[in-house]
């Protein structure tokens, strides 16, 4: 989101330069100048989100799975799993299959899931 906000306003400083340099004081420089320079280090899965493919990856067999049998199988809290699945959906290492029942299936994006570097 901080990275979407500073491409939102370098695209309006650069379609309006003149009016950027005039309203910028040193302070506005400043302060852009550190959220550019501050690297938000954010894991790439939730901790239950590395304990489910963790657990897809230890099992390749379960091909499809509903979050509350993966919750009974690993032990976690149903709504922690649907959490974690929800996030894992949304950055595309697993993917929802059917909606009645809500059934989730592991992407491509999950099964090469880097672990040592916890990266794509």
């Amino acid at each position: 989101m901080k990275q979407e906000f500073l491409d939102f306003l370098n695209a309006l400083m650069e379609a309006a330069p003149d009016v950027a340099e005039k309203l910028m004081t040193d302070n506005v420089r400043t302060y852009i100048n550190v959220l550019n320079e501050v690297k938000e280090e954010k894991p790439v899965v939730t901790e239950n989100g590395l304990k489910i493919l963790t657990y897809l990856h230890e099992n390749p067999d379960v091909r499809t799975w509903k979050a509350k049998d993966l919750a009974d199988k690993m032990g976690i809290a149903s709504r922690g799993v649907s959490g974690a699945l929800r996030k894992l959906v949304n950055d595309g290492y697993c993917e929802k299959i059917s909606t009645d029942p809500v059934v989730y299936a592991i992407t491509e994006k999950g099964i090469n899931f880097n672990f040592e570097g916890e990266n794509e």
